[in-house]
């Protein structure tokens, strides 16, 4: 039986282990042109406030790269976060960020300085084509533990740019009214620079954020 235990031990450390001996390249190569999908245990508690639970709410990341060595290879680019409500998808919460691996480390830095950057240190996660997990950490050193899975059939036009380079405001206006046409009662934000929008109860924590600073 302590065999038994060893060689179960020795096999958890190694895939937690494995991506630290890849390189930068090879971890964006997997990293990049997936969407990830899935929870991370009490970010949604500690971003957004006591009334998001852990189990209610998913996390969508998808990381793009926009700088390529001679070789094609891409270590840093841009990305977007969708948070939404499980049950009930008029509850949303939408950033670009842009994002960078680092000696395995890598690096998240949301476009709304609102959101706290995070980072996911290269012994605390297991990354390949289609599985993603580990414990990421804010810049207040809370951890966040996350299992994300590939998923090809998010589409991400909904919350993306109009051509014009800013929000399609009657777009997002039409997000909440009724099948009837008539309004509904779902708050919509959007952050000052344009850079990321909230719905429903996400766009209200955001709103009463900003009423407490003041």
């Amino acid at each position: 039986m302590k065999k038994f235990y060893f060689y179960l031990m020795m096999m958890l450390f190694a895939g937690f282990t494995m991506t630290s001996c890849e390189t930068d390249e090879e971890i964006a190569r997997k990293l990049t042109g997936v969407n990830w999908e899935g929870n991370l245990d009490t970010y949604y508690m500690n971003r957004w406030g006591e009334s998001f639970r852990d189990g209610e709410y998913r996390t969508v990341w998808r990381f793009e790269g926009n700088y390529y060595d001679s070789h094609g290879n891409a270590t840093r680019g841009w990305g977007e976060e969708c948070d939404y409500d499980y049950h009930d998808r008029r509850n949303t919460a939408y950033s670009t960020f842009t994002w960078r691996v680092s000696g395995g480390d890598i690096i998240i830095n949301y476009d709304d300085p609102t959101w706290n950057p995070v980072r996911i240190d290269y012994y605390d996660y297991s990354l390949t084509y289609s599985h993603f997990h580990g414990t990421m950490y804010d810049w207040e050193n809370r951890a966040y533990n996350f299992n994300l899975y590939a998923n090809s059939s998010w589409r991400w036009d909904d919350y993306h740019y109009s051509d014009y380079d800013y929000w399609d405001w009657d777009y997002y206006y039409s997000r909440t009214r009724g099948a009837d046409g008539t309004p509904d009662s779902t708050d919509v934000y959007v952050s000052e620079n344009g850079k990321s929008f909230a719905t429903g109860k996400f766009a209200k924590a955001l709103k009463e954020m900003a009423a407490e600073k003041k």
